[in-house]
């Protein structure tokens, strides 16, 4: 079985040295440069392909830290400032409905409002504490505020 494999071994091996003198000795593929703008007398002398409008070359040049002023910009630069930790947002509130009251103006009944102590007596329309009331239907509440939608239901205790 050794025997077998002596062949094929020495050929690989004979293609891999061969490929490595072929690249150590000069470039696989001949690349010419284009001949440049500079020699050519036909060619004409081009501007940069792009302009850069007057406003962002006046931003440029006014946050330049080698400007010949040498006063800083500002804001001025505050180490400490970016190490202070923003305030976390305030948490979202955990609502509950008590109850609900249909008919002609259906109201409910809101425990957990943010800024009011017990429940609270809500219609549709309502905004307290920048959550608004938007529907009131079917034994449900929906409250829109905080980047939140609540979906309330009437809390029934006999029901696990």
């Amino acid at each position: 079985m050794i025997t077998d494999l002596r062949f094929p071994l020495l050929v690989v091996g004979l293609l891999g040295v061969t490929a490595s003198v072929r690249i150590a000795t000069g470039p696989i593929v001949r690349i010419r440069l284009p001949r440049s703008a500079a020699r050519d007398s036909n060619a004409q002398v081009a501007g940069s392909g792009s302009r850069i409008a007057a406003e962002s070359v006046a931003a440029i040049v006014s946050r330049d830290p080698f400007r010949i002023g040498r006063r800083p910009t500002l804001p001025a630069y505050d180490p400490q400032r970016l190490a202070e930790q923003l305030a976390p947002p305030p948490p979202k509130p955990t609502l509950i409905l008590v109850g609900v009251m249909n008919g002609l103006e259906p109201s409910a009944v809101i425990e957990g409002l943010p800024g009011v102590e017990g429940s609270r007596v809500v219609r549709v329309g309502d905004v307290v504490a920048g959550l608004k009331v938007q529907r009131i239907a079917d034994g449900r509440v929906i409250i829109a505020g905080m980047d939140t939608t609540w979906v309330l239901g009437v809390r029934e205790p006999w029901k696990p």
